[in-house]
């Protein structure tokens, strides 16, 4: 009974913090519980192969995770802030395909991503959600109206997860200096300050759509 305990490495408790964090998100209607997440769904990888313990079980693990971390939990929130039937239509393209773009990338064995990978998706999304909660007022003392916000954000959300199903490639390991900033920029948005973290997210987008090597 219970056996599956010896299955669980300690590479698999990582990976399960990032599904509480996930449901945190949702709970907590707290963007900054996805940008935790993706610490975790980084340490993970790494903790399994400090440990030698990477598994079938743990990647399958870790797909489930990134499902409710990365999808589940940007497109609830995309549409908790933002309600209206465009806003809802979007969240649920973004779910949809960021469980195909998980589950593509469990079949497949290649040395990059293809499609733009769901915890950037998630992070992109999520920076854009907080850009327009947290200028609101501005974006509105500009004349554009709560209407068109709501449609710019569905039409984001849907551009997102199609780019997590399309064939453009994006690199798995960014260089140090790269995931350096990445780093700070995290830590930074635990604290509101989601604006370079914002700009990391973009750059990665843009570099994928713009570079020469997508897949045929």
């Amino acid at each position: 009974m219970f056996k599956i305990r010896k299955i669980i490495t300690i590479s698999d408790y990582v990976t399960a913090i990032n599904i509480i964090l996930g449901l945190c998100a949702i709970i907590f209607h707290d963007f900054r519980f996805i940008y935790a997440s993706i610490v975790f769904d980084a340490l993970d990888g790494f903790v399994a192969r400090k440990t030698n313990t990477v598994s079938d079980f743990g990647a399958e693990l870790d797909s489930i995770c990134d499902v409710v971390s990365f999808g589940v939990a940007p497109a609830y929130l995309l549409y908790y802030y933002f309600n209206s039937p465009f806003v809802l239509v979007a969240s649920l393209i973004f779910l949809v395909c960021g469980a195909f773009r998980l589950a593509r990338f469990g079949v497949l064995d290649v040395k990059y991503f293809i499609g733009l990978p769901i915890p950037a998706g998630a992070l992109i999304l999520a920076i854009i959600c907080e850009f327009f909660i947290n200028y609101n007022n501005y974006i509105v003392n500009y004349g554009i109206s709560e209407n068109i916000i709501n449609i710019v954000v569905s039409i984001l959300g849907v551009i997102f997860g199609v780019l997590m199903i399309s064939d453009i490639s994006y690199p798995k390991y960014p260089n140090k200096i790269m995931m350096g900033i990445f780093g700070v920029s995290l830590i930074l948005s635990m604290f509101g300050i989601f604006e370079p973290l914002g700009i990391c997210a973009v750059c990665y987008v843009i570099y994928g759509l713009f570079k020469n090597e997508n897949v045929q």
